[in-house]
C-alpha cells in the first residue's frame, strides 16, 4: 500500500470525487473511530437517494467554512457528513492510502 498526503479539504473532496469508491477513517463527534465505505459516484447511489438539486455553492461553502463533505455511505445506504478536521485517511480501491495532514 502506498502512502500519499492530502493537506486541504478541497484536495480531500477531489480525491474522493475522483474514485469510484473509497474507505475513509475519521473520528466521530463522540470520539469513536469509524471507517466508512463511501462514494460520490451517483451511479452507485440508489435513484431515490440522488439529490434532485446539487447546490455547488452551498457544498463549497460547507467545505471552506466547516471543512465538511457529504458522501454516500454504501453500507448504511444513506448520505453522511465527513469532517475533514477529524479524518485520518482515505483508502482507494487500488489500495492507495491518502493520509490527511493538516
Amino acid at each position: 500500500m502506498t502512502d500519499e498526503i492530502i493537506r486541504t479539504a478541497v484536495d480531500f473532496l477531489e480525491k474522493v470525487r475522483g474514485e469510484d469508491e473509497v474507505r475513509i477513517k475519521f473520528r466521530k463527534v463522540d470520539g469513536t473511530e469509524r471507517i466508512m465505505r463511501c462514494t460520490l459516484n451517483f451511479d452507485k447511489v440508489p435513484r431515490n437517494k440522488i439529490p434532485k438539486d446539487v447546490n455547488l455553492a452551498r457544498m463549497l461553502n460547507l467545505l471552506r467554512k466547516f471543512k465538511i463533505i457529504h458522501v454516500f455511505d454504501l453500507d448504511k445506504d444513506d448520505w453522511r457528513s465527513v469532517p475533514f478536521d477529524r479524518a485520518d485517511w482515505v483508502e482507494t480501491a487500488d489500495n492507495r492510502r491518502l493520509t490527511i495532514k493538516r
